[in-house]
């Protein structure tokens, strides 16, 4: 067992694990111009990439894909 470095005063350091999520969901939309939702999805996910990199990318999966 380690022993822990003291402070002043005769306190002791604490190990605390502590973790961060994020408060709204990220969500990237895009618009593009395409002959079907087949095209639009790889037309918009290719901007996704390169927007925040090919393996963030792989992170977000189709959400909602309508024509306008």
């Amino acid at each position: 067992m380690s022993k822990q470095p003291s402070l002043p005063f005769g306190g002791s350091l604490k190990t605390y694990r502590v973790s961060f999520i994020p408060i709204q969901t990220l969500e990237y939309e895009y618009v593009v111009e395409a002959k079907n939702d087949y095209d639009a999805y790889h037309a918009a996910k290719e901007l996704l990439q390169d927007d925040i990199g090919w393996d963030a990318a792989k992170d977000f999966h189709l959400r909602t894909l309508e024509e306008d």
